[in-house]
Formats: structure tokens, sequence, C-alpha cells
């Protein structure tokens, strides 16, 4: 089926440019732009500049919060630094530039990160796919993952990561390169240890990849070692700082794991329903990508027919997915949705009032579980108590 839109380019770019505008005023609006992410860094970078470790800090201003609960019993706890040692002397560097030039880079990179991403989830679409997927481009900045949320002014690094490694991915799958996309995983996961799973990609994409895998593997362990070696106080107190997370702050994620974890919370302990209920979905999941990716190498599906469905998959395997993790498949997501929907020679006008209903219904049901979170959770605790609880 093909679908002809005429002068959509210039739509396109009448579309882009509202974005960028309409991202530049909401950057504007007091109060918004928190950076909730970005706060845990510029604290680890203060605690840093005063000799301290940032991971006890940022234990002890969760035990702090914990021992006031009963006196703010509707308050938030305090996000804290949970990136691993290695990480240091990179905030230790950036603590020394001015902040605004620090600040202004950081967002810059993340801006360039979303984009890298779009792009690269772009380069999956067929021909006839391409007039309504650059009109649809922009939307994937106020709508990750095609629910309604506030993720890309969270300032979380994840947009720079997955940048880095779709980008990386892209230029693999097309010239059967793969040494970036490994280096690029390897620095991420120096972040998010739980990003590895992404080197599922070329396993299921091309051939040949399980020696560099596997040695990818062996390079964040040694990595991991040495932080041990090199920093063994700010590694146990980073393992404490994980702990306390998830004890106290309740971060389990929006995985499917951590959604039954926060649940069950306080009566199984948290760390048997994590493994046992990813066990339970990511060997399915698993097997079916492996089954699937035989039909690939065999020339029953397309590349741009594989990817979008392999690279959901791959996701999901990701043990902690918040919605940062989900922003980068928003078009892979969009992509697959559409290719259902158009099945049966329906008309465009039909598709897209199909697409319409189901991403209408999807921001509902997100609004909704937003507002109801909202009604149990106000305000945080204010910086002055958060201080005599030890924050720095």
């Amino acid at each position: 089926m093909t679908f002809r839109l005429t002068g959509y380019r210039w739509i396109a770019v009448i579309f882009w440019a509202l974005t960028v505008l309409a991202i530049a005023i909401w950057s504007f609006v007091p109060g918004y732009v928190i950076g909730w992410d970005l706060r845990a860094c510029t604290d680890a970078i203060h605690s840093l500049k005063l000799g301290h470790d940032p991971y006890a800090d940022g234990v002890a201003a969760l035990e702090g919060f914990q021992s006031q609960l009963a006196s703010h019993p509707n308050s938030s706890p305090p996000f804290i630094y949970v990136y691993g040692p290695i990480t240091l002397p990179l905030l230790k560097l950036v603590g020394l530039l001015p902040l605004w030039l620090a600040g202004t880079g950081y967002w810059l990179l993340i801006a360039a990160g979303a984009l890298v991403s779009i792009w690269a989830g772009m380069q999956l679409l067929e021909d006839e796919e391409g007039p309504v997927f650059f009109l649809l481009a922009p939307v994937v900045i106020f709508f990750p993952g095609l629910i309604q949320n506030d993720a890309f002014f969270s300032g979380n690094v994840a947009y720079i990561l997955y940048g880095l490694i779709l980008g990386a991915a892209t230029v693999g799958w097309r010239k059967d390169r793969w040494g970036w996309f490994y280096a690029a995983v390897l620095l991420a996961a120096c972040f998010k240890a739980p990003l590895l799973a992404l080197l599922m990609i070329p396993l299921l994409s091309a051939r040949r990849q399980w020696v560099p895998a596997g040695l990818t593997v062996v390079a964040w362990a040694a990595v991991f070692g040495a932080e041990w070696m090199v920093w063994p106080a700010e590694s146990a107190n980073y393992m404490r700082s994980l702990d306390r997370m998830f004890t106290l702050s309740r971060d389990f994620s929006s995985s499917p794991a951590g959604l039954v974890a926060d649940a069950l919370y306080g009566r199984v302990p948290y760390q048997l329903v994590l493994a046992g209920v990813y066990l339970m979905y990511a060997i399915p999941i698993v097997g079916t990508l492996f089954y699937l990716s035989r039909r690939f190498f065999s020339g029953q599906m397309s590349r741009e027919q594989w990817i979008p469905v392999m690279l959901i998959g791959v996701i999901l395997l990701n043990p902690r997915i918040q919605e940062y993790d989900v922003a980068p498949i928003t078009i892979a997501m969009a992509l697959v949705a559409w290719r259902v929907l158009s099945r049966g020679g329906v008309s465009l006008r039909s598709v897209v009032m199909r697409s319409a209903f189901c991403f209408a219904a999807a921001n509902i049901l997100g609004a909704y579980r937003w507002r109801a979170e909202s009604a149990v959770a106000p305000a945080e605790i204010e910086e002055s108590e958060l201080a005599a609880m030890g924050w720095p």
C-alpha cells in the first residue's frame, strides 16, 4: 500500500520549527524544568568539591529522609547519584567548568542525543512511510514512548547514551562495522549497567558478533572490578546507595519486574521479586527474538521490517525501564503499530483514525495514572530540611 502526501516536507519543516520554539519557550517556564536527574549530578559534584563521598551523602540523605518521614508523610524521597565510581573523575572535571557553561553544554548534549535517536529511527522507514513519519517525528520530543510525559526535561544522561548507541548501531547496520557500537555500550554500562542488554542488538541483526559482544561484557566486568581496587570506600557506598534507592525510595522502575516488586513491597524481598519476575518474561522474549532473527538472517524479513520489532524486544530486556528508556524507540513502536494497522489495503484516512484512537487511549490512561500519583505524592521536603538530614 502506497500513501502519497504532497508538500509534506514543507509542513514537516514547519512542525520542526514549532517544536524547537516550543521547547525553547517551555524551558523558560518558572519551576517547570526541574531536572530531577540533573539535580542528582549537580549535588554529587558539590559533594566532591567539599571532599565528600557523594554516595555516602546520598545514603545519609535517604536515611535522614526516612527518619523524618513520620513528620512529613506525604513527601517524596530525594534523588541521589547512583552511577558507578568510574564516573567520578568526569564529575570532578565538569565541576571545574562555570555552572552556566556546564549546564548549557549538558542540555545541548541531551538535545543532540534525542535528535540522533530520532534520526536512527527514521532510517528504518520504507519509502512509502517517509511522508507520514517526517510529519510525526517532532511528536517524539513531547510524547516519548508515545505516552505523554516530560522525560526530556528530567535531564537524564540516558538521552546522550542512547543517542551514541543507536547512532553507532545505524553505522553497524549500514557498513557492518560494530566497533563504535561496542564502545558506546561499554561507556553507557559504566553509567547504567542494565544497558548491557543492548548487546543483543548486533547478535540479533548481524553475523559473527558473539565474540565481540562477549569481550564487551568482560571489559565491563574488568571496569567494575577496577572500581573496587581504585575506589574501595566509594564502591561500597555505591552498592549501599543502590540498596537504599530500592528499599527507601521504592524506585523499582516501570519495567514489569519493577512494577510487581513495587506492588509486593514490604511483603516479599524485592531481590526475589525482581529476579523471578524478570526471568519469567525475559526468557520467552529472548527465545522469540532469536527465533525471529533466524527468519531475518534467512531473508524472510527485510532490515526495515525486523529492526523496529527487535529494538522493542531488546528494550524490554532492560530490567530497569524508565520513560527515557522508551523514548529512543518511539518511532520503532509507531512503525510497528502503523504497519499492523495498515494491513488489509485500508485507506490512509482509516489508518490515521485508528492510530489516533490508539494514541489518544494510551495517553488518557497515562494522564489518569499521573493524576493518581500526583494526588498521593505532594511537594518534597524543603531544601533546608534536607540539609539538616545530611544532604549537601
